[in-house]
C-alpha cells in the first residue's frame, strides 16, 4: 500500500489521493490500488501494485484478447453486495459453530487431523462422506445413495470424486489443466501442452483459452485429438441440484469464473439451513482443492463434461 501511495505521488504530484485498498484486481492477483483525483478536472485516476512483485499494473480495460486490470466489484450490484454479505455472515457463524464443536471434542484444528479425528468428527457432526474413485482407474466401480436416504441417515452428506489434482505449468493455463484433471479422471492422459494446442492455441501465445474453444474440444472426437466428451456443453445456469447429478454420475465438470477455471470434484449438501458446497481443483499456484459456497461462489459458467 505503501508503494502504491508513492507511485500514485509521482505520477500525479497535484492530485488528491482519495483513498488506498487492498484488492483482487485481476483474479486471483493482489495488489494495492490507490485512488488519486485531479484537483482541476475531478477526474480520478487508480494506480494498482502487484503485492508480489511490487511493481506498477497498468489500468486498462478488459477486451475480447486482453483482461486487463478489473475488480468484481464492479460487476456487482449493491443488492447483490449486501446479500453477498448476509451469506458470508451466515456462513461465518456457521463456521464458528463448527470450531467450536470441534474444539469440544478435543481435536485442534491447528494440527494435520489423524484418522482418529475424523471419526469423531464424523459421530459429532453426523456427516456421511464418501470417496469414489474413478471407475476408469479402479477394479471396484462406486455406488449411489438415493438423496431421500442421504437425509435420514445425516445432517449432511460429501460426495467426492478422487479427481487427480494438477497445478497449471503456465499462468494463462488454467484451462488445459482443468481439462488434464477431467480426462485424467476418466482415464486418459495428454499433457498441458497438447491440450493447449489442441484447444487453439500456439506455442507464441500468452492467452488463455476461453469456455468456446475449451467445449470444442471436449466434444472433438479422439481420433482428432480431443477427447470424444460429444454431449458436452457450456451453460450460465448455476443450479446446485444439477452439480449434485453430475457428480453422482461420476462426471467432474468444468466451474469458470470471469477470468479463471477450476474443475468441481465433488459437492457437500446440507440437510439445514448451511450454505451447500461444492469442492474445487484449482490449478493456480500449483493447484489447491477447497470447499467453495454455493451462495457468493464467484462462478459464472460451468462446462458439462458428457460423453
Amino acid at each position: 500500500m505503501e508503494k502504491s501511495i508513492e507511485t500514485a505521488k509521482a505520477k500525479y504530484p497535484t492530485g488528491k489521493i482519495v483513498s488506498t485498498n487492498m484488492v483482487v484486481y485481476d483474479y486471483p492477483n493482489v495488489g494495492a490500488m490507490t485512488t488519486v483525483k485531479d484537483k482541476t478536472t475531478g477526474v480520478e485516476h487508480r494506480i494498482f501494485v502487484d503485492a508480489y512483485t511490487l511493481e506498477e499494473v497498468q489500468d486498462k480495460p478488459a477486451t475480447k484478447t486482453e483482461l486487463g486490470v478489473w475488480s468484481m466489484y464492479e460487476q456487482v450490484s449493491k443488492d447483490k453486495v449486501d446479500e453477498n454479505l448476509k451469506d458470508w455472515q451466515k456462513s461465518e457463524q456457521f463456521t464458528k459453530k463448527l470450531e467450536q464443536e470441534i474444539n469440544d471434542i478435543g481435536i485442534d484444528i491447528g494440527e494435520p487431523i489423524t484418522e482418529e479425528n475424523i471419526k469423531k468428527l464424523g459421530n459429532k457432526l453426523n456427516t456421511s462422506s464418501k470417496v469414489i474413485p474413478s471407475p476408469y482407474n479402479s477394479t471396484v466401480m462406486p455406488t449411489t445413495t438415493d438423496s431421500s436416504t442421504k437425509a435420514l441417515l445425516s445432517d449432511s452428506t460429501q460426495v467426492l470424486l478422487d479427481v487427480p489434482l494438477y497445478g497449471q505449468e503456465k499462468n494463462f493455463y488454467c484451462v488445459p489443466a482443468t481439462a488434464k484433471m477431467i480426462a485424467a479422471w476418466h482415464g486418459y492422459s495428454y499433457t498441458q501442452d497438447y491440450i493447449y494446442q489442441k484447444m487453439g492455441g500456439t506455442n507464441g501465445d500468452v492467452i488463455g483459452i476461453g469456455p468456446t474453444k475449451a467445449e470444442e474440444w471436449y466434444k472433438l472426437s479422439r481420433s482428432e485429438g480431443g477427447l470424444g466428451a460429444t454431449r458436452s456443453y457450456k451453460t450460465t445456469t448455476l443450479s446446485f441440484t444439477k452439480a449434485m447429478s453430475e457428480i453422482d454420475y461420476y462426471r467432474p465438470f468444468n466451474s469458470i469464473t470471469s477470468s479463471h477455471c477450476r474443475a468441481c470434484a465433488g459437492y457437500w449438501v446440507f440437510y439445514d439451513s448451511a450454505d451447500d458446497c461444492l469442492l474445487i481443483n484449482d490449478p493456480w499456484n500449483g493447484g489447491t482443492d477447497y470447499w467453495e459456497a454455493v451462495s457468493g461462489s464467484p462462478e459464472g459458467m460451468r462446462i458439462y463434461v458428457i460423453f
